[in-house]
């Protein structure tokens, strides 16, 4: 879900220049996002139907300039199996974003929206002056 709103919102915002990805500690190679994230996305137009999802490898980690997790436990397993990267590691949110998977619509609402608040104070903010946008 962050992936995909945060790309349209740089989108809005006509941000270029910058690359995203999603990329995950627990996670299974290949796997579509699940319905309650479609579905939510969905509701504001976001299309997230082409989704996979990868593991977070070496390369991904290190050509990252920004690494930002959901879950203080997401941020310990990446400092503790790449930490050369410990630096870029920081949480989205001012805690721990609990994880909605097989949980009810309302929960994977409750989840965005603090996705969202943390997307847009930790991403979007920086680029409200017109001379920090990339062209």
């Amino acid at each position: 879900m962050a992936e995909y709103y945060t790309r349209d919102r740089l989108l809005q915002l006509e941000i270029t220049g910058y690359s995203l990805s999603s990329a995950g500690v627990a996670t299974i190679d290949g796997m579509p996002a699940s319905q309650g994230a479609l579905a939510v996305l969905e509701e504001l137009n976001i299309d997230a139907s082409a989704h996979l999802s990868r593991s977070l490898t070496p390369e991904i980690a290190e050509a990252a300039d920004k690494i930002y997790v959901l879950a203080e436990g997401h941020r310990m397993i990446i400092n503790t199996n790449f930490p050369s990267v410990s630096e870029k590691v920081s949480l989205l949110g001012k805690k721990s974003i609990p994880d909605p998977v097989g949980l009810s619509l309302e929960e994977y609402k409750d989840c965005f929206d603090i996705i969202i608040k943390g997307i847009e104070v930790r991403i979007i903010s920086q680029f409200d002056k017109p001379d920090r946008r990339k062209e």
